[in-house]
């Protein structure tokens, strides 16, 4: 009998890394996208819900039922992202509007059962800030145990942050929440949190010239036009910002790096530790602290990504949008 392939559930708050994302893991063959659920971050909920619907209906799959969770984060509502990812989130990238359910489930509720319902199966991704997980753990504290990989993208573990000087947006964005889920994790028998953080996904980055070559490999089928179009007019809006900022025009892709380790760990190099977030602190709110040399005496929680074979990453990446334009 073959063995049964891997659910994933993805949690987002659709800005422009977050829809690469999303079209990379429509376009993996080794795993299921069971569900995916959206959370106040990049920008508002509704705005993040609507383009999440966008996008999985570019990538032929609106089929796949959206959860929409929280609208404010735990913490003190913090500003959003959309200086970064453009005012719809999108950046110049325009999508027809996608079709709106009959009722939609609320993403704890999807996130519970999804997790029940695929239990030792389920790899769940988190690409916004961690609300709706920390909802569901406070609801479910079994969900460490029911899940057989989590993996976030947030923080920064060795590095600046890209918000404040300690902190990474996600995080930060709701420290609170970011703090009941790694306590909640790694406990015996759970899962602990792979954290995929500015540490490593500030070495997975793309130009224009790649995303010009992947261009060249995407044909000219319609599927594969529409797609083309789509990555060039997001991404060009944060090339702009990046050149600004550095000179250079490069786009950072920290969600679909989260989403290819959870399908694929050997991508990242990992160093187990104790992983906590400061709520209080004046200068540090949202950091993410390491103790690296088992000072507090706690368990492990984490597994912390500190290398990433970046060349590796960008052409699955690839290959998995060449897939995607010619799937029918």
């Amino acid at each position: 009998m073959s063995q049964q392939p891997d659910c994933l559930f993805v949690d987002v708050d659709t800005g422009i890394d977050d829809a690469f994302a999303l079209l990379y893991a429509c376009a993996e063959p080794h795993a299921r996208l069971v569900g995916v659920s959206t959370v106040v971050g990049n920008v508002s909920l509704a705005s993040a819900t609507r383009n999440t619907r966008a996008v999985l209906a570019l990538a032929g799959r609106g089929d796949v039922a959206v959860a929409p969770g929280a609208a404010v984060p735990l913490a003190p509502e913090q500003n959003d992202a959309r200086a970064v990812h453009g005012a719809t989130g999108l950046g110049y990238a325009t999508l027809p509007e996608p079709a709106e359910p009959a009722h939609a489930v609320h993403a704890v509720d999807a996130l519970i059962a999804a997790a029940r319902g695929h239990a030792g199966r389920l790899i769940l991704v988190a690409t916004g800030p961690l609300t709706n997980v920390a909802l569901a753990v406070m609801r479910e504290p079994e969900l460490p145990r029911l899940v057989k990989r989590f993996v976030i993208m947030g923080g920064a573990y060795c590095v600046h942050g890209n918000v404040t000087p300690s902190a990474e947006f996600n995080i930060w964005h709701d420290p609170e929440a970011a703090r009941i889920v790694f306590r909640a994790f790694g406990g015996p028998g759970g899962a602990p949190v792979v954290a995929v953080g500015l540490d490593v996904t500030r070495q997975a980055t793309i130009d224009g010239a790649g995303l010009g070559a992947l261009a060249a490999r995407l044909g000219a089928t319609p599927r594969a036009l529409a797609l083309s179009q789509f990555l060039e007019d997001s991404a060009r809006f944060y090339f702009e910002r990046m050149e600004r900022q550095t000179g250079r025009r490069f786009l950072i892709m920290h969600d679909p790096l989260a989403v290819a380790v959870a399908l694929d760990p050997t991508l990242v190099e990992t160093r187990r530790a104790a992983v906590d977030v400061e709520t209080a602190g004046r200068l540090t709110p949202g950091a993410t602290i390491v103790d690296w040399e088992g000072r507090w005496g706690r368990l492990a929680n984490a597994e912390v990504a500190v290398s990433v074979d970046a060349e590796r990453f960008r052409a699955k990446f690839i290959d998995a949008m060449v897939r995607l334009a010619a799937d029918r």
